[in-house]
């Protein structure tokens, strides 16, 4: 018996009651245009067929699902000069709110908001000090579920669209009073959001409610995501299937999309793996770091939530983060990434396992003003692919106590101030209790060596 195949083998032969394999092969290919046979030299054949296909484009072209012009635009609106940067309790971050809300009412998002029509859930947080009292305005849309049987359930797709300003409440020593564009933090997760918002609101017909948030307040310690987590009515944070939120996703470039929180339920890994390979974009999968953007304020009630991101640069909360350094086309990859993992989640029927460790209790959701963040620096850039002990770096920021001390590429650092490195946090959790100034001792290992150097940590 012969049977015809379709992969490895073009025929396998088997024969008796077993049956045994006796015959494998290939079909000889015998006159076709796109085949050339090659000598033992790697030189073509005297046999060999030596006409040539002529170019031609393709019968039938697909049109793009995402526009990189659209997302451009967005970016260049809200990290334009006039919008000055965003900051909490501005004039221009209220103008960016109601863009928001405009294009969630152009693309056919449902008003979300706590009144009626309104896509604004509004409250007043004191933030004490020199902002005080100061209104503040989450943007909500969404798409209606279709299924009863999963009445109130949600998936959560979200960006933080405050920056800095001129600087609060995070400023490197030098840019104080210059305007923070915040290109890539974060006007690129808006108009990567808005996007998906465009293209799926009039055709899905999602099993569970799918809503779309622009949060406020991330850069004053989430406190936009925070009050989502504890006042939402309609659709409270208990019944949310999950959260897929874009923070810093401009500069992708030739980058995985790295994707923080995989930890915070089972079925993560293997959701993005899975989209890896069927969008065919490379995915760095973070395990024991759920991030520090807004998914997090899910995270610490219980919900599963992940972090989409595009690479670590130097211009991070400074006045460089500009729209000329956007990666137009990694916006695209991360919207199919973001639009692929939406779909699974909106219709999957089982609620995700969460796998959630040390979920911080609520008293820290009620801090009524920022915390500080580290004053010191070291300059290392951070290798979010590495997931060994320590800390992998993938250079230092030029003139900084870390290229001072001749740190590089591929050093692991493993030890600082007497505390042993595991991880990224007990990196960032050492530097937060420097001061600037203070000298330690940082070792490290390269090509196996395990090596130490004394740097003097500079205030950021």
């Amino acid at each position: 018996m012969v049977l015809p195949h379709y992969r490895k083998y073009s025929y396998l032969a088997f024969e008796g009651d077993e049956p045994n394999n006796v015959a494998k092969g290939q079909w000889e290919v015998t006159d076709s245009p796109m085949s050339r046979w090659l000598t033992a030299d790697g030189k073509p054949s005297p046999a060999a067929v030596t006409s040539n296909l002529a170019n031609r484009h393709a019968l039938t072209e697909l049109p793009p699902v995402f526009s990189s012009e659209r997302m451009m635009q967005d970016i260049e609106f809200l990290a334009s000069q006039q919008m000055a940067g965003r900051e909490l309790g501005s004039k221009e971050l209220s103008q960016a709110a109601e863009y928001i809300a405009q294009a969630f009412k152009q693309a056919g998002l449902k008003p979300g908001g706590d009144e009626g029509e309104s896509y604004f859930q509004r409250w007043q947080h004191d933030f004490k000090g020199e902002k005080g009292k100061r209104p503040l305005r989450n943007v909500v849309g969404i798409i209606p579920g279709y299924d009863p049987a999963y009445d109130k359930e949600s998936v959560i797709v979200s960006a933080h669209y405050d920056h800095l300003g001129r600087g609060w409440p995070d400023v490197h020593k030098g840019d104080e009073g210059k305007i923070h564009f915040g290109a890539d933090d974060n006007a690129s997760g808006v108009a990567v959001m808005l996007e998906l918002a465009r293209q799926i609101a009039g055709q899905w017909k999602p099993s569970r409610t799918i809503i779309f948030i622009a949060f406020t307040g991330e850069e004053a310690q989430r406190v936009g995501s925070k009050y989502y987590v504890k006042n939402a009515i309609r659709y409270p944070a208990k019944k949310v299937m999950g959260v897929v939120n874009l923070d810093t996703v401009g500069r992708l470039g030739d980058n995985p999309v790295t994707v923080f929180g995989i930890d915070s339920a089972r079925e993560w890994i293997h959701i993005f793996r899975g989209i890896g390979f069927v969008a065919g974009i490379k995915i760095n999968s973070v395990s024991n770091d759920y991030g520090f953007s807004d998914q997090k304020s899910f995270i610490d009630v219980g919900v599963p939530g992940v972090q989409l991101f595009g690479s670590v640069h130097q211009d991070y909360h400074r006045p460089g983060d500009t729209i000329d350094k956007i990666d137009a086309q990694g916006l695209v990859k991360i919207a199919t990434v973001l639009k692929e993992a939406v779909e699974y989640l909106a219709n999957r029927e089982e609620p995700l396992n969460v796998t959630i460790k040390g979920s911080k209790n609520s008293e820290q959701q009620k801090s009524t003003k920022p915390q500080a963040g580290r004053k010191v620096s070291l300059g290392t850039v951070p290798d979010f692919e590495y997931q060994g002990k320590g800390v992998r770096i993938t250079g230092t920021v030029a003139g900084s106590p870390a290229q001072k001390a001749g740190l590089k590429e591929g050093d692991i650092i493993i030890f600082i101030k007497g505390t042993n490195v595991k991880n990224l946090n007990d990196f960032a959790k050492v530097l937060r209790g420097m001061k600037p100034g203070e000298k330690t001792t940082v070792k490290y290992t390269r090509e196996g060596k395990t090596l130490s150097v004394d740097v003097t940590v500079e205030e950021r």
